[in-house]
């Protein structure tokens, strides 16, 4: 049995690398998200097993990019304060569609209304079949590969109306550009679509992608890791905030409680550090009421290195 999904519905993946991946499975995953390269911020991205993954928009309802390989980067919205979007494990290829392709009745007006209105997935396969309606026109379309480098875009008219739709797409960027029954070209760039046709499929090769997918590697300096990840809750002026001031920090005296004993320490590497993977090991005195946060699992070896350089340099 089929299940009806309005609004946003958020899959948790199984994650990898340092657990900030999107891995696609045995089924079919979703992912509302900002696509870093894409302009709409209501994107919901889609892997499929195998490899195939693509990106509808949700505030026009159309489809806009698809990749192969791994799935999503998540950790620009993971790490420190996320909000950064997310990034394709492949190369986007676009797909040519105009940003609003559906139109209803004339090929050159921009629809009068358009309304997401979620998506339905498959019971067994969770892909998704997105929900949406073009100047009141309900419209249901699916994406897919049939085939290892093939796009299947195929639109469902639940009500045939009296009006001929058109679906603007440009077949240049692509290999190859098949439509299927009753579809054709009415002019550049704009497909023809009877009025009193339900179904609407279109077949597409995009060309082989103009680069080889590299990995970005972010590098933080130790000011961003202190701005995103401790600023928080600890001043550079000494003012006195939810954490000790990093004011003078290295080689200060402090008085810890260590397994409920209290003990005078020295600031160090070594303390600090251990701050930074074990907050909960030595409390400084004074600044018990709020637990400082375990970032063991959120900065790297290299990233705890660098916040450590900045905070030995300050004064």
């Amino acid at each position: 049995m089929k299940r009806l999904l309005f609004s946003w519905f958020l899959v948790i993946a199984v994650s990898a690398r340092d657990g900030t991946d999107l891995m696609v499975g045995d089924t079919t995953l979703v992912q509302r998200c900002v696509l870093k390269g894409q302009k709409s911020t209501r994107m919901i991205a889609v892997g499929q097993p195998g490899g195939f993954n693509y990106a509808f928009d949700a505030l026009n309802c159309a489809p806009v990019v698809v990749w192969s390989g791994g799935f999503l980067d998540f950790s620009g919205e993971t790490n420190a304060r996320g909000g950064n979007g997310v990034k394709a494990l492949g190369v986007p290829q676009a797909l040519g569609a105009d940003p609003v392709p559906l139109r209803i009745g004339d090929p050159d007006a921009m629809p009068s209304s358009l309304r997401f209105r979620g998506y339905r997935r498959d019971g067994k396969t969770g892909a998704p079949t997105f929900l949406f309606e073009t100047d009141g026109v309900p419209v249901e379309q699916q994406i897919s590969s049939p085939a290892p480098g093939v796009v299947s875009l195929v639109l469902h008219f639940p009500r045939a109306g009296a009006a001929r739709k058109f679906y603007r797409i440009d077949p240049a960027p692509h290999r190859q550009f098949s439509l299927g029954a009753g579809l054709r070209w009415s002019g550049p760039g704009v497909i023809e679509i009877p009025a009193d046709q339900t179904h609407a499929r279109i077949i597409l090769r995009p060309a082989a992608p103009g680069a080889t997918f590299v990995r970005e590697t972010e590098t933080m300096t130790g000011a961003d890791l202190f701005l995103n990840f401790c600023s928080a809750c600890h001043s550079l002026d000494g003012t006195k905030l939810i954490g000790p001031t990093f004011k003078g920090l290295w080689g200060r005296q402090e008085v810890v409680t260590r397994a409920g004993v209290s003990e005078s320490i020295t600031v160090d590497e070594a303390y600090v550090r251990e701050s930074i993977l074990r907050p909960q090991a030595a409390i400084v005195q004074g600044y018990e009421a709020v637990p400082m946060a375990d970032y063991s699992s959120v900065l790297t070896n290299e990233q705890i290195g660098t916040l450590l350089g900045f905070l030995r340099g300050l004064k």
